[in-house]
C-alpha cells in the first residue's frame, strides 16, 4: 500500500507533465481543477468531477480516453489506476495517452515485484510506438529493470539508448539516465594491461648495433604511446526487442491448457445471465475482430465479437460475478496479454 502512495503521487506529477509537453493535447481545465482538488486531499471530490466526465462523454471521442487517463493518474488505489490504463491500452491504441499508459502499467508492475510484466509493456512502447516521446522514459525504465535483473550488459544498453532518445530539453530525466549509466563498466586500468604487457619483452633486445634491424624491432615499442581509446560499447547499441505477445506461443501450449482461464464451475461460465467478461481488444473494422477471435479460440478461449457498429470488441467468457472475471484476467495476463473486465449486455 505505501509503494502505491508513493508510486501515485509520483504518477500524478508526471501525468501533469506528459500533457504539458504536447502542446498539441491542451488540458482540459475539468481536469485541472479536479487534481488540485486531489493534490488539496479532496480525492473523493476531485475523483467524481472526472467521473462525471466520463459518464458525459461519447466513447468515440477523443476526450474519453484522456479522461480515463487522468482518471487512471488520480485514482485511489493501484487496481483502479491498472483497469483504466488497460482500458486506454486495449480499446484507444492510437489514442496519444495509450504510450503513457503502457509506461504507467510498466510502473505498476515493477511496483508489485513483476519485473518481466514491466518488461513486457515496456518492450511493446518500442514495438508499437518507435516515435514515441516517451521513447527514452521506457528505455530509461527498461534500463533500471534489467539492472535488478543482474543483466548489466542489457542494462546497459538499454541506459545509452535512453540517452539517444531523449529530448536534450528533458534535462531532469537525462540526469537521472547519466546517474543510472553510472553502474555500467567502464575502461579501466585492466583492459590497459593487455597492450603493457608485450611491451616489456619486446623492448629487451635493444643491444644490438644493426642500425636498420633496431628500428624495425623499435615499432612495437612504440605501442605503449598508442592508449586504447574508451570503447563506445553502449553508444549505437539499443535493448533487443521482444514481441511480448509472441514469445509464449513457441513454448508448445497444449491446444486446451489454456481452457484453464475459465472457473472450474464451467456452468456459471456460461449461464445466460453472465454480465462480466474480459475485453481484449478494439477494431474500427470487423473483420480484423473476427480474426482474433478466430486465433483466441483456436487457443482454447470462449472468444467472441461484440457490437454491431464500431468499435467491434473482441471479449472472452461470461461470469457471473466481478471476482470471477478478475480471476480470468489473471491467468489471461500470465499469458502476456493485455485486457480488462468489462460489463457487458445481460444475454
Amino acid at each position: 500500500m505505501y509503494r502505491w502512495i508513493v508510486l501515485s503521487g509520483m504518477l500524478v506529477v508526471s501525468a501533469v507533465k506528459v500533457d504539458a509537453q504536447a502542446s498539441a493535447r491542451p488540458i482540459d481545465p475539468v481536469f485541472t481543477r479536479a487534481q488540485t482538488l486531489v493534490s488539496d486531499g479532496n480525492g473523493a471530490a476531485g475523483r467524481a468531477l472526472i467521473d462525471s466526465m466520463i459518464a458525459a462523454t461519447p466513447l468515440s471521442a477523443p476526450l474519453y480516453p484522456q479522461a480515463l487517463f487522468w482518471r487512471a493518474s488520480l485514482a485511489a488505489n493501484a487496481a483502479d489506476a491498472e483497469s483504466d490504463y488497460r482500458h486506454i491500452v486495449v480499446d484507444y491504441p492510437l489514442a496519444p495517452q495509450a504510450e503513457d499508459a503502457l509506461l504507467r502499467l510498466a510502473q505498476l508492475e515493477l511496483a508489485r515485484g513483476d519485473r518481466d510484466g514491466a518488461l513486457v509493456h515496456l518492450r511493446r512502447i518500442q514495438r508499437d510506438y518507435p516515435h514515441s516521446k516517451s521513447l527514452g522514459r521506457a528505455s530509461y525504465w527498461t534500463a533500471r529493470v534489467l539492472f535488478e535483473k543482474n543483466d548489466i550488459p542489457g542494462a546497459c544498453a538499454a541506459n545509452a539508448a535512453a540517452l539517444s532518445q531523449s529530448d536534450p530539453a528533458e534535462v531532469e530525466l537525462r540526469n537521472q539516465i547519466q546517474y543510472q549509466g553510472q553502474r555500467c563498466p567502464t575502461v579501466t586500468a585492466a583492459s590497459v594491461t593487455p597492450a603493457a604487457g608485450p611491451t616489456e619483452p619486446i623492448a629487451e633486445p635493444p643491444a644490438p648495433t644493426a642500425t636498420t634491424s633496431t628500428t624495425a624491432e623499435a615499432k612495437p615499442a612504440e605501442k605503449p604511446a598508442q592508449r586504447p581509446t574508451p570503447s563506445a560499447e553502449a553508444n549505437d547499441s539499443r535493448p533487443s526487442i521482444v514481441d511480448p505477445v509472441k514469445t509464449p506461443e513457441p513454448v508448445t501450449e497444449k491446444p486446451r491448457a489454456v481452457v484453464d482461464i475459465a472457473p472450474s464451475r464451467t456452468a456459471e461460465t456460461v449461464t445466460p445471465g453472465a454480465i462480466y467478461s474480459v475485453q481484449v481488444a478494439a477494431y474500427t473494422h470487423k473483420a480484423d475482430a473476427e480474426k482474433l477471435a478466430s486465433t483466441l479460440t483456436n487457443r482454447g478461449y470462449a472468444a467472441r465479437v461484440d457490437g454491431t457498429v464500431a468499435p467491434f470488441r473482441v471479449r472472452i467468457g461470461r461470469y457471473s460475478t466481478n471476482s470471477e472475471a478478475e480471476e480470468a484476467l489473471r491467468k489471461i495476463k500470465a499469458k502476456h496479454m493485455d485486457g480488462f473486465v468489462a460489463r457487458v449486455s445481460e444475454r
